[in-house]
């Protein structure tokens, strides 16, 4: 028995136990398991990375969790690095703000806040903030910036907690952080005890429609146990005694959605039409059939085909070709697609806790992004697609002096 991994054999939302498999990615190491030089000879623990579809509520989910603890007690990712990251916490914050009414005696608390930058504008509107998260290096990041953090995984003890020293919440926004969570349950029974009786739960996740539409597999790995459609998150949502009140399609991360949710009341609830198309249109794309899911599979087999075909030819023609952006969807497609040094010289990235690191399973070495101008390698794949806009107006130097880009998905692009 591996004490670090457990299968799962019903579905976290509505706990069936008629589990579609698909998508088997085989065996890998954790996304953000970067690694130190001296580490390179140890063996690398790998653990199954296969995707679920459960044929009762439609939640697609991994086929087994590994113990967060190893994935985010020191954690690598840092949203504040990027423009695109702090524009959109900037404008849910606003949001937030002008339908509480928020001022100095209103409480925000952020789930799985990482360094803060979300909090960052509530303080600046005068509210009361804090912060709860597992990774303790990013906390004292956060910390350091003013905003009061508590180390640990939301949960009903973590919220009473929390409740006790600070008080209930007038919002609490749970961003990119829903999908890592395995007991869903858990989170809202923390929610619903911490937050006010009129109170907002706001939350941010990437959506499974864009994720099948633009064949974003990549998005798929340990870090991530659930891909959510509207459907089995409103059945979740409706379990706890909320409703969603408002629902906004977003642009990040390759298509996220963004929820607003209140306690459910006699109130007219202006949403529910929206909500209700949602509902429909996923029915309509048949985010509710297996062979939905079968096919999504077959199409990741023919990019990985396009990919490495294009690589070995560039390779062939003594072409250089780095990576752009050390993110974990990079390293979960350099692992599956076998993407190695012998393809990549290296990978640049603006993180400045990876810079002398080198990726998991493919070993290859991390630099920092200024090394891609003074070196100019032929090709730069965007390994962080996700950002690939803000990345390519950030280069613009390197294009102008003829350098390329590859873009991976949704499918292959040279610019």
């Amino acid at each position: 028995m591996d004490k670090d991994f457990r299968h799962v054999t019903r579905c976290r939302i509505c706990r069936s136990t008629e589990l579609y498999r698909f998508l088997d990615l085989g065996f890998m190491p954790v996304p953000n398991g970067f690694r130190k030089k001296e580490e390179l000879g140890k063996k690398e623990k790998k653990y199954e990375l296969c995707c679920c579809f459960c044929e009762t509520c439609g939640h697609v989910q991994l086929s087994g969790v590994v113990r967060p603890q190893l994935m985010f007690t020191n954690y690598v990712y840092i949203p504040s690095t990027s423009k695109v990251m702090m524009n959109n916490f900037s404008r849910l914050a606003h949001q937030a703000y002008v339908a509480k009414s928020l001022d100095e005696f209103s409480l925000v608390l952020d789930i799985g806040s990482n360094d803060g930058s979300l909090l960052t504008f509530f303080k600046a509107y005068g509210s009361k903030v804090v912060g709860i998260d597992p990774a303790e290096n990013i906390s004292k990041v956060a910390e350091l910036n003013g905003i009061p953090t508590e180390i640990g995984l939301f949960n009903l003890a973590s919220a009473n907690k929390v409740k006790k020293k600070y008080g209930a919440a007038d919002v609490i926004t749970a961003t990119n952080v829903i999908a890592h969570i395995d007991d869903l349950y858990g989170v809202f029974r923390g929610v619903d005890t911490l937050l006010k009786k009129d109170g907002l739960f706001i939350t941010e996740f990437p959506y499974l429609l864009d994720l099948i539409d633009k064949l974003e597999f990549d998005t798929i790995y340990h870090e991530h146990l659930s891909y959510f459609a509207i459907s089995p998150w409103k059945f979740l949502v409706e379990k706890f005694g909320f409703e969603i009140c408002d629902l906004e399609r977003l642009q990040i991360h390759g298509g996220s959605i963004r929820l607003t949710h209140r306690r459910k009341s006699s109130h007219k609830n202006k949403a529910n039409r929206i909500v209700d198309y949602f509902i429909n249109l996923e029915e309509e794309r048949k985010l509710n059939e297996r062979q939905t899911y079968d096919l999504f599979s077959q199409k990741v087999i023919g990019l990985k085909k396009s990919l490495t075909e294009l690589i070995d030819g560039l390779k062939k023609q003594g072409k250089r070709i780095v990576g752009y952006g050390a993110a974990a969807k990079g390293n979960v497609l350099t692992n599956l697609f076998n993407i190695g040094r012998d393809k990549l010289d290296y990978i640049v990235d603006s993180t400045p806790y990876k810079l002398g690191l080198y990726t998991p399973g493919m070993n290859i070495p991390i630099f920092a992004e200024n090394r891609l101008l003074k070196d100019m390698p032929d090709y730069a794949l965007i390994l962080a697609w996700n950002f690939a806009n803000e990345i390519m107006e950030k280069q613009k130097a390197y294009k102008a002096k003829g350098g390329k880009f590859i873009i991976p998905l949704p499918s292959v692009t040279i610019i």
